[in-house]
């Protein structure tokens, strides 16, 4: 069941004045559906921020020991 026929079978419960104020709404109502907007690009501005911190002050090429170090580090203060 469409939602036009749904409005069509609530209206059939109202009063003459509701009725009349939702089918005059329902005629305004366009054939079509209007298409969607198009999807807004996600904000990437925390990325592109903590790539450029990493870059800044990490350097690239540190094992995986050494990255646990740093980190537990970090944990103690």
């Amino acid at each position: 069941m469409s939602a036009t026929e749904q409005l069509l079978e609530r209206v059939k419960k109202f009063g003459e004045t509701k009725a009349k104020m939702a089918l005059d709404l329902l005629d305004t109502l366009p054939e079509e559906a209007p298409e969607p907007p198009p999807p807004s690009p996600k904000p990437l501005g925390d990325v592109y921020s903590a790539i450029g911190y990493a870059e800044k002050y990490n350097h690239p090429y540190k094992t995986t020991a050494e990255w646990m170090k740093i980190l537990r580090e970090g944990e103690e203060d």
